[in-house]
């Protein structure tokens, strides 16, 4: 998914060293590592060029670090038994076991092609990721509250008012159960032959997208293929009275009042993004973050479908209701003690859905990805941007059709002028 352009995701090392586990800390003063979140969400969402073979990267990463822990343990006995049998003194033999020891450290970050330090990282991450979850079970959780696709059109106000209060709306029957079935079997094809195509080349991020928390996860860039055509166009044209000033040309049903106008897109809004996130049994709890820093107005809206049941087993998206305003980027962004109060107070909604429904959210709101401790769970997410957004980093979706769609011209209107 899209990625916050922010500082790299390598100082969360250095600031995870530096502080104690919650645990260890009062309650009125405990608070989260201070890792900038903006750090956390550039990696949410960052397009690198990593290979997405995330069922055995996070086993192969810890089995690595084990082998190299009990590699460096043997080579110390033995260089210090080597030295000291051929006459060298013990701590002339010391000294000279600590200068290979460094040079082996300076091999294991700057010659290992960035493992050690990919492992580093990830474990900053997930520890960022467990703090914030013990937190977020302080918060009120909220009643499952949705609304049908079809009174998107008649009740656009209400919809919208919903989006603007708690930045994020629950949608029911957006795609037929037997669609969303389809879909889920054409996603997991495509993705056997990504896997596959990626393994042979150098460029997996032609069909991968950076996605947080990755072991057992994947973003993975979709076609416009009939399948997945015909399912984007099947949701937009239920959505595009909210998502556009004007849908197909004309006024739309229950137009948006004016209190909420700052969250319609705007005159035929751009596709952005048209990917699947796909996350199997396994996969850890994501940390908090936004898609995007906070901006005056909606810039991009998402929609996850649900291609089958999601389940609380299934690690379901949450949702901190509320948190895509200036205030809460700024306690977020601010001292660890704000960010604390900010996860405990915030009101959590939860992405269990039933096949089909789907959640159209803020790129600006704080969310995540849930612990998957079940099995393969597959959302299809397509997000529509404002025109007039500030400008962006890329959003996962396919060089090949990057700039090329908008709402109308994929519900066969007349697009609007450049």
């Amino acid at each position: 998914m899209l990625a916050l352009s922010a500082l790299s995701t390598s100082f969360l090392v250095p600031a995870l060293r530096a502080s104690p586990p919650l645990s260890s800390l009062p309650a009125q003063s405990a608070g989260l590592s201070p890792a900038p979140p903006a750090v956390v969400a550039e990696a949410a969402r960052r397009g690198g060029g990593v290979v997405r073979m995330e069922e055995t990267e996070g086993p192969s990463e810890t089995l690595q670090a084990l082998g190299v822990a009990g590699g460096l343990t043997a080579f110390c006995f033995a260089f210090f038994y080597a030295l000291t049998s051929a006459g060298v003194d013990d701590v002339v033999a010391g000294n000279l076991l600590l200068v290979a020891l460094a040079a082996a450290g300076a091999g294991l970050f700057f010659f290992d092609g960035g493992a050690t330090q990919a492992a580093l990282e990830a474990s900053a991450v997930q520890q960022v990721a467990n703090e914030e979850g013990d937190l977020m079970e302080q918060a009120p959780l909220l009643p499952p509250a949705s609304l049908p696709a079809a009174a998107v059109a008649t009740s656009t106000a209400a919809a919208a008012a919903s989006l603007e209060s708690e930045g994020v709306l629950f949608v029911d029957g957006l795609l037929e159960a037997s669609e969303a079935a389809r879909l889920r079997s054409h996603v997991e094809e495509w993705l056997e032959t990504a896997k596959t195509e990626a393994a042979d080349d150098t460029a997996p991020e032609q069909r991968f997208g950076g996605v947080l928390s990755r072991a057992s996860r994947y973003d993975l860039y979709l076609p416009l293929d009939p399948p997945v055509a015909s399912a984007l166009e099947a949701c937009a044209a239920q959505l595009a009275p909210l998502l556009e000033e004007e849908a197909l040309g004309k006024r739309s049903v229950g137009r948006v009042v004016d209190q909420c106008a700052a969250l319609v897109l705007g005159e035929d809004p751009e596709l952005f993004e048209l990917s699947a996130l796909i996350s199997d049994r396994g996969a850890p709890r994501q940390p908090v973050h936004p898609d995007t820093g906070f901006t005056p107005q909606t810039a991009l809206l998402t929609a996850f479908v649900a291609l089958q049941e999601v389940t609380p087993d299934l690690g379901p998206t949450f949702f901190l209701a509320g948190t895509h305003t200036r205030a809460a980027h700024e306690r977020f962004n601010g001292e660890p003690g704000e960010k604390l109060q900010l996860l405990r107070s915030s009101p959590r909604r939860i992405g269990t859905l039933p096949a089909g429904a789907a959640t159209l959210f803020d790129s600006r709101l704080l969310h995540g990805g849930g612990e998957n401790a079940q099995g393969r769970r597959v959302l299809f997410y397509f997000t529509f941007k404002a025109r007039e957004s500030p400008r962006l980093p890329k959003g996962s979706l396919l060089a090949s059709l990057r700039y090329r769609h908008s709402l109308r011209s994929l519900l066969g209107a007349p697009a609007a002028a450049a």
